[in-house]
C-alpha cells in the first residue's frame, strides 16, 4: 500500500511525542466564525419572528429545513450512504447548522457505521487501498466520507439557507449589520 511505507518509517515519523501531548484550549479563528455565523442565523431569526407574520416564518424556516437538508443528504448520497444516513443527514441538518456542537456528517457517519459495521480487516486494508474503487468498498472509509460530505453539504446549505431566508423574509442585511454593530458598539 501506499501509507505503510509512511507507518514503517521512524525517520519519517517526527515529534510523535506532540501527539501525546493535551493541547491548551484556544479560541480558534474558525470557533470564532463558526459561533458568530451561528448567532448571525439566530438574530435573523429572531428578527424574522419579531418583524414577519406567522406565515413568512413558516415560509422561511421551510426553506430552511428544505435547502440544509437536501445538501446534507445530497453529500451522503454522493458518498453512496445506506439510505438510513442519507434520511438521517437530511432530518437533521436544519437543527445542526444552528448549533456549533452538533454536526449533520456525525450523525449520518453514526447511522452509517450501524449499517455497514467495519472491521478491524477494514481498518489494516484501508492503508492498502490503492485505489478509490478499492476505498469505496471498505466500510471504514464509507463511513468517514459519508461523515464528511454530508456535513459539507449541511455547510453549504447554511449559507445558502441564510441567503434565501433572508430573501423570503424581506429583511435588510444592513438593517441586521447595523443591529449588530449598535449590540457591540454600546459593550
Amino acid at each position: 500500500g501506499k501509507v505503510t511505507p509512511y507507518i514503517s518509517n521512524t525517520r519519517k515519523r517526527r515529534h510523535i511525542n506532540k501527539l501525546l501531548e493535551i493541547p491548551k484550549n484556544r479560541f480558534s479563528a474558525g470557533k470564532i466564525i463558526g459561533v458568530a455565523l451561528i448567532l448571525l442565523v439566530l438574530a435573523t431569526f429572531a428578527v424574522i419572528i419579531t418583524n414577519v407574520s406567522l406565515d413568512q416564518f413558516l415560509v422561511a424556516f421551510g426553506w430552511w429545513f428544505i435547502i440544509n437538508g437536501t445538501l446534507s443528504g445530497l453529500g451522503a448520497l454522493i458518498a453512496r450512504g445506506h439510505p438510513y444516513s442519507v434520511l438521517t443527514a437530511f432530518g437533521v441538518a436544519w437543527l445542526t447548522s444552528l448549533n456549533p456542537m452538533m454536526a449533520a456528517g456525525w450523525f449520518a457517519g453514526a447511522v452509517e457505521a450501524k449499517m455497514r459495521k467495519p472491521s478491524p480487516h477494514d481498518i489494516h486494508e484501508i492503508a492498502n487501498a490503492e485505489s478509490l474503487h478499492e476505498m469505496m468498498n471498505n466500510n471504514l472509509f464509507r463511513v468517514i466520507l459519508v461523515a464528511a460530505l454530508a456535513n459539507l453539504g449541511s455547510i453549504a446549505g447554511t449559507f445558502i439557507g441564510a441567503y434565501v431566508v433572508l430573501q423570503v423574509s424581506g429583511i435588510d442585511i444592513e438593517t441586521i449589520r447595523a443591529g449588530v454593530m449598535s449590540v457591540f458598539g454600546s459593550l
